[in-house]
């Protein structure tokens, strides 16, 4: 019987230890001061990139990414990566600008000195908008809000008008729903800390371009 419990009582930290690690190691912003005001959405990495003084790859190479996603496992933040997932493979950059072409698109490569370079699109859906970033992840996942957030982006509003009805505030919501995105509103069902549910419009971003949440990937 002890032999059973011990074994049993292993089990269960294992199973523990095995859900909560399940979300280690996953890189996405959790503050509005971690995404630059200038970005315009994502773009996912190869295994391999190189990054570019200039649209053109005969110009100077001023970065090169060999990523090797067991590295990421324990890790909560990256001074180049916006976004990455290692149990999905996933690794994003932030894109500040495009070529005259599209074929080129301009990233972050060092967060913290806002270093920047160019990058060639091996796939057309590579780069994603902010718009389509939040639609593919955010209907799937959800989304968080940023912390540090403007205190006049909290309330939700009857439709995609700050002149509209106010339906209520949210602060500190345990889930948040997308159901659409109408330019720099969404319209959402919010699961607050009560468990109680209100469905209307807010701001995902400011007039100025600041993300205010992000979805929630897993």
């Amino acid at each position: 019987m002890k032999i059973n419990k011990i074994f049993a009582g292993l089990f269960i930290i294992i199973a523990f230890s095995i859900s909560c690690l399940d979300g280690f190691g996953n890189v996405l912003p959790s503050s509005v001061n971690d995404i630059p005001n200038s970005t315009i959405g994502v773009y996912q990495t190869d295994k391999n990139t190189l990054i570019y003084e200039k649209p053109d790859k005969t110009s100077k190479v001023l970065f090169n990414i060999e990523i090797d996603y067991k590295n990421y496992l324990s890790k909560k933040t990256d001074n180049t990566f916006a976004v990455i997932i290692p149990k999905k493979a996933l690794s994003y950059l932030f894109v500040t600008d495009t070529s005259e072409d599209e074929e080129w698109l301009e990233v972050i490569y060092d967060k913290t000195n806002n270093k920047k370079g160019w990058v060639y699109k091996n796939d057309e859906f590579q780069f994603m908008t902010w718009g389509l970033f939040f639609n593919l992840y955010g209907m799937k996942y959800g989304l968080t809000k940023l912390t540090n957030s403007p205190i006049n982006t909290n309330s939700i509003y009857s439709s995609p008008d700050t002149n509209a009805q106010k339906l209520g505030e949210y602060t500190y919501p345990k889930y948040v729903h997308l159901t659409s995105i109408e330019g720099s509103w969404m319209l959402v069902s919010i699961l607050d800390v009560t468990d109680n549910t209100c469905t209307g419009y807010i701001k995902w971003r400011t007039d100025k371009g600041q993300l205010i949440l992000f979805p929630a990937i897993k």
